[in-house]
């Protein structure tokens, strides 16, 4: 049969190995596997460059909102996974092999990535829970291709899990590259079918274009314009909160919320909000010389509690005591207790972590925990400044024997988690959303959206507070900010 009589029947172009066998299918593999490989550097070097990580999220976070922006990065990522396709098509038509063994291409370079995955991921030491650093400069080299990507999904699922999207994404390009030699013979088989084909790659990037025009270009009613939007700040726990309002009720992106909100300590939030600096603050009630600095400035705070956290106390997941009483959490922190033998642990000394004065997480600690008992004087290693660097600081590796530390429950399980931290129960509670919730736990914390006395009721302030505590999309912002809604109790 000739060749034009094989492609009147309709039979596959690409033909059945050779008669060198199975060893000379592999060797054909190993060299196809090298084309392969310099495809994905090429591609990885063009998309990097091209895209430019940075600019291709924030250049365009500031002008489309969340499903404008999903409609660019999935047609990025359409476009990728095309030409890593049409590396595979390629290889298949070329190699004129089977299917099966044009596949054996793709596996040494996809294997790579959880390889180098896993390395960075154990050099973490779960001190860099989250994707980024140093420690991860492998990994996001070798998927170069998909850093908009990682930078674009980190704003919307929790940073710990980033990394595992970023393992996932090691497979795609392989993914794709088998798609594309695996419909060759499919696609050959009839003018029909590579039509169809055609059509399905047309309408992916078409359905796109509609998604984007319709979330780009039809209005929307925001209670707020950006340009009179409250001037909000607040505790750093709060700044999830903060990004879930300026979302809600001015139409920020969460990719623009990044930069849109930005938040100080608690002390600097009442500062800020008594020099009329700020128009209503999200933070833990204020300290003995916050009240002192409103009364000096003829100030009065009002305090309209919205949401409940929890204050937890953290120590190594490697650490064998699980819980203490608060009896014990004050000897501790008194410096009546020194050593973990004294609570049910290791023969060790307690290395007992404090906050900066006036932050929100020292001034619960002062008020609520100890109530009224003095805190030792830490040393100055033992001050830690900034509630991520306190729990970074138990995560390390070397002090898994040592230490103990506090934070409120919604940043440190989820905005700062980290994988070799634990919470402690206290008094046999452990801390949950329904222990936090029924008040079952003992250190539940209540945030607060605090405003100045006088202002106009209806100001900015006066109108973003009364959809929080009135309405159920306030509700359900402060849910979503990571607090237990007071609201839901007033009902």
């Amino acid at each position: 049969m000739n060749d034009k009589d094989e492609a009147h029947d309709g039979r596959s172009s690409v033909r059945p190995p050779s008669r060198g066998g199975i060893a000379a299918s592999l060797l054909a593999a190993a060299g196809w596997a090298i084309v392969y490989a310099l495809v994905y550097l090429i591609v990885s070097i063009v998309a990097g460059i091209v895209s430019d990580a940075h600019a291709f999220t924030r250049g365009a976070a500031g002008r489309l909102g969340d499903g404008a922006l999903a409609a660019v990065h999935l047609f990025y990522l359409f476009a990728i996974g095309l030409l890593f396709a049409a590396a595979g098509c390629g290889i298949a038509v070329r190699s004129r092999r089977r299917t099966r063994f044009v596949l054996l291409a793709f596996v040494p370079l996809t294997l790579l990535g959880p390889i180098v995955w896993t390395f960075c991921y154990r050099s973490s030491e779960g001190a860099m829970a989250g994707f980024g650093g140093f420690v991860w400069f492998g990994y996001m080299a070798y998927a170069f291709w998909a850093a908009p990507l990682f930078d674009y999904v980190r704003h919307y699922v929790p940073d710990f899990t980033v990394k595992y999207i970023a393992l996932a994404a090691s497979f795609v390009p392989a993914a794709f590259a088998a798609a594309g030699a695996a419909l060759v013979p499919w696609a050959s088989r009839s003018r029909a079918r590579k039509l169809r084909l055609a059509g399905v790659i047309a309408a992916v990037p078409a359905a796109l274009a509609v998604c984007f025009a319709l979330s780009a270009f039809l209005p929307r009613d925001y209670l707020f314009e950006r340009s009179a939007y409250p001037r909000v700040d607040g505790a750093t726990a709060a700044v999830p909160l903060g990004k879930e309002l300026a979302h809600r009720l001015a139409g920020v992106s969460r990719p623009e919320a990044e930069m849109f909100v930005r938040f100080n300590t608690t002390h600097q939030a009442y500062v800020h909000l008594i020099e009329n600096k700020a128009d209503i603050i999200f933070a833990a009630g204020p300290s003995g010389e916050e009240r002192r600095l409103a009364e000096q400035r003829g100030v009065r705070l009002k305090l309209t509690p919205v949401g409940k956290d929890a204050f937890v106390f953290l120590v190594h997941r490697d650490n064998p005591v699980n819980g203490l009483s608060v009896g014990q959490i004050r000897d501790i922190y008194s410096g009546a207790v020194s050593n973990w033998n004294q609570v049910g642990g290791d023969d060790a000394e307690i290395a007992a972590y404090q906050r900066d004065p006036n932050s929100g997480s020292q001034t619960y600690m002062e008020t609520k925990v100890m109530a009224g008992a003095k805190l030792a004087e830490p040393p100055m290693e033992r001050r830690i400044y900034g509630m991520g660097g306190l729990i970074d600081t138990v995560a390390a590796y070397s002090n898994a024997r040592h230490s103990l530390g506090y934070s409120f429950y919604y940043f440190a399980n989820e905005m700062h988690k980290r994988e070799h931290v634990k919470f402690l129960a206290v008094n046999g509670v452990d801390c949950t959303k329904d222990t936090i919730r029924s008040g079952g736990y003992p250190f539940t914390a209540v945030l607060y959206a605090v405003t100045r006395e006088g202002d106009p009721e209806d100001g900015p302030a006066a109108r973003m507070l009364s959809w929080i505590v009135s309405s159920e999309d306030g509700r359900k912002a402060i849910e979503k900010g990571g607090f237990i809604p007071i609201v839901e109790e007033r009902e």
